[in-house]
């Protein structure tokens, strides 16, 4: 077990202590290298084929997405990007995704997720973690459950490495999940668990 020097603790318990949900942000777009660092610490590879956040049997069901609003490297213009988790940076363009019609998802009209600079798509392969663990609970919820405990790690990761860079971010779960299904078209198998929002501080 390492040990860790006081001033690293310190700065550890700075992050969890002042962390704090933004829901306003500014018109400034977020650099492509911190959101790269940001998702390699949510999710990014750790060595020896794990990862930065815990998985059950380290099944690892669970992909991240952006949407892309406002991002300072012209080469990504907005639209839904994949992650390439291997490599710690942003994959492939999948397609467009406008902010008016994520806004449109929310079940609160959380107008957050039309103004922030990035909203990161936390997604799950429900039947993958469903049949992995089919032998503990055969109707599947087990492997539910697995994911979303995976995903609410994912999540405090985020925030912390958001807050590490300047930029604040809040986490949206309350969607109409059929119509974020269609508003996103993400690969086959994969349904959104959360979201959240990226941006500087306004």
């Amino acid at each position: 077990m390492s040990h860790y020097s006081e001033d690293t603790r310190s700065i550890l318990a700075d992050l969890i202590e002042s962390r704090r949900s933004l829901r306003e942000y500014s018109r400034t777009p977020v650099s492509r290298a911190a959101l790269e660092w940001i998702v390699a610490c949510a999710q990014g590879p750790s060595g020896a084929g794990q990862r930065n956040a815990p998985s059950a049997h380290a099944l690892y069901p669970l992909r991240l997405f952006a949407i892309i609003n406002r991002l300072d490297d012209s080469s990504c213009p907005p639209g839904l990007y994949a992650f390439d988790g291997a490599h710690r940076r942003l994959g492939p363009r999948l397609g467009t995704t406008s902010p008016q019609a994520l806004r449109a998802t929310s079940l609160a009209d959380d107008h957050w997720l039309e103004h922030a600079a990035v909203v990161l798509v936390v997604a799950a392969d429900y039947p993958a973690a469903r049949a992995h663990f089919a032998d503990q609970q055969p109707d599947g919820l087990r492997g539910d459950r697995y994911a979303h405990i995976e995903t609410g790690a994912v999540l405090q990761n985020l925030h912390l490495a958001t807050q590490a860079q300047g930029l604040g971010g809040v986490i949206v779960a309350g969607f109409d999940d059929r119509r974020l299904v269609d508003t996103l078209a993400l690969p086959d198998g994969l349904r959104s668990v959360a979201l959240f929002c990226i941006g500087a501080p306004s």
